[in-house]
């Protein structure tokens, strides 16, 4: 995970959990800050799986992780091999 950026550190403290955002909403956060530079703010949180889209235009914090990773009963995850991301069985002919 990489660090975030100073505006989106800030806009995220001042998010409240599973509450919707509007862009005219976020902007408030960061005046300074352009359209532009506001929704490559949202794409660096979104990356980062800080926030989520809800709907056509609102944002909302919610911190996630990818549902696909294994995780151990004490919840952290798994690491995964690549032998058991391929089902060599399904293609046991192709490869002779």
């Amino acid at each position: 995970m990489r660090v975030l950026s100073e505006h989106a550190r800030f806009i995220l403290e001042q998010m409240e959990p599973d509450r919707r955002y509007r862009a005219d909403e976020l902007r408030a956060f960061v005046p300074d800050a352009g359209v532009e530079r506001l929704r490559e703010i949202m794409h660096e949180l979104w990356v980062e799986r800080e926030v989520e889209r809800v709907g056509e235009a609102d944002w909302r914090r919610h911190r996630s992780a990818s549902s696909d990773a294994p995780r151990t009963a004490t919840g952290e995850i798994e690491p995964v091999q690549p032998d058991d991301l391929f089902d060599h069985g399904a293609f046991a002919d192709f490869f002779k």
